[in-house]
């Protein structure tokens, strides 16, 4: 029988607990993947408020995107300019709960159940990941879950994990669907390459708290944009993803992008709605469910292709959404990028026709080189787009490359191994 649970969360056995520190807790009994079988469940320890949580000793690794320059044929190569380091201050399900999102929609961990996972000491475990690399970039807070989510008021993870980045010299960006703490200005101000990034779906405020009904309300976001971080200057970048046509108009993303130049923000990133083809039909379900049948057919008519594997929005549409908003955002003297969008015919990466900024995610960050004495700072010699850049601008000479390194040039997806490496000895 088909899996019917994607896009929600499973039934879970649960038994009585108790109250520890004034939080009530439950036993819940919580499979690895979904739909496991009973024997297969594990009895955890959940804590039920500000969300549901449970604690965890985990080891989870510094790494930069999963996908390389070169893949095998059938997979889809990475297509970001951007450099980041991937971090997961809070893992497992997220509390903001978006009705599209390919995390809780995942098969493996607590996603299914709807469980966030924490481990304490997971700041100070990446601090000494650090101390062991002698190259990086961004730290990425985060691109799993919501950094900002009600927990981070108990353990402060997000926070204490800039920290191990700043104070080592390197830069770092928040992408949230909330308002960022007060403390967020400080640590963004601490290095030129920092900046704040935004998830923001669209300017329809109805369409906006169905899709993500744990997110801050639109006008706050914007007010935070232009009343903390445009005055002090911190670059700010959204990420207008997912885009589902049919649910979302043109005219709609065109009014959300104008509204965030008058507040001050710099670029925008935009993705359109992509999911494994067996979880296609439950997307589909689900917006009929939110939306009713007239936004739902539409947006099925929409979403319909299929490139490299996962089930996208036809390919005519997005060219021509994208050909508006690169004419809107020159004209508003903002600039733009794209998220893992492909040719549905070749399967390369769109992105280059559409980037106009230095990176996908907006600002120039170049590589960082940790000095004799353990801080790390920006080799400025750095092409504006990074090793992609480099590729694909067919620099094939060691004596051409500018940071003299072949291996970075081949942009591969770089795993903890590889930032140890000193490749300028």
């Amino acid at each position: 029988m088909p899996y019917k649970n994607f896009l929600k969360n499973e039934s879970i056995k649960k038994e009585p607990g108790g109250i520890e520190n004034d939080v009530p807790w439950e036993w819940w009994h919580i499979g690895m993947v979904r739909n496991a079988k009973e024997e297969n469940l594990r009895k955890v320890k959940v804590y039920l408020k500000p969300s549901p949580y449970t604690i965890l000793d985990q080891n989870v690794p510094l790494r930069g995107w999963y996908k390389s320059k070169f893949e095998v044929k059938g997979t889809r190569a990475r297509p970001c300019y951007t450099e980041a380091l991937l971090t997961s201050p809070y893992g497992g399900s997220c509390p903001i709960k978006c009705q599209f999102c390919y995390v809780n929609n995942g098969v493996r961990g607590y996603r299914g159940q709807g469980l966030t996972t924490v481990d304490p000491n997971y700041p100070n475990k990446i601090g000494q990941q650090l101390d062991k690399m002698c190259f990086g970039w961004n730290g990425y807070i985060s691109s799993f879950t919501e950094p900002f989510q009600p927990i981070e008021k108990i353990f402060h993870n997000t926070e204490r994990l800039s920290e191990e980045f700043t104070k080592r010299g390197l830069p770092i960006f928040y992408l949230t669907r909330q308002i960022p703490p007060e403390w967020t200005i400080k640590q963004l101000l601490l290095s030129k390459y920092s900046y704040q990034q935004f998830s923001i779906i669209t300017s329809n405020e109805d369409t906006y708290k169905k899709l993500s009904p744990g997110a801050a309300p639109l006008n706050d976001i914007l007010n935070f944009i232009m009343n903390e971080l445009s005055p002090r200057g911190i670059y700010t970048s959204i990420q207008i993803n997912p885009l589902l046509p049919g649910i979302v108009s043109l005219d709609d993303i065109i009014e959300l992008i104008t509204r965030l130049k008058e507040c001050g923000a710099n670029h925008v990133i935009f993705k359109f709605v992509e999911i494994v083809s067996s979880a296609a039909k439950q997307m589909i379900a689900k917006m009929y469910q939110l939306f009713g049948p007239e936004k739902g057919f539409e947006f099925e008519s929409n979403f319909c292709e299929i490139t490299g594997g996962v089930k996208t929005i036809k390919q005519s549409l997005r060219i021509r959404w994208l050909e508006n908003f690169k004419a809107l955002t020159k004209k508003l003297d903002m600039t733009m990028g794209l998220c893992y969008e492909y040719d549905h015919t070749t399967e390369q990466s769109i992105g280059p026709y559409f980037c106009t900024a230095d990176q996908c995610h907006g600002m120039r960050v170049p590589i960082h080189i940790k000095n004799d004495k353990g801080i790390f700072e920006p080799w400025e010699g750095c092409p504006p787009s990074g090793c992609l850049y480099c590729k694909e601008s067919n620099i094939n000479s060691t004596n051409t490359i500018p940071c003299k390194s072949s291996f970075l040039q081949e942009s591969h997806a770089l795993e903890p191994k590889h930032y140890q490496i000193n490749f300028w000895e």
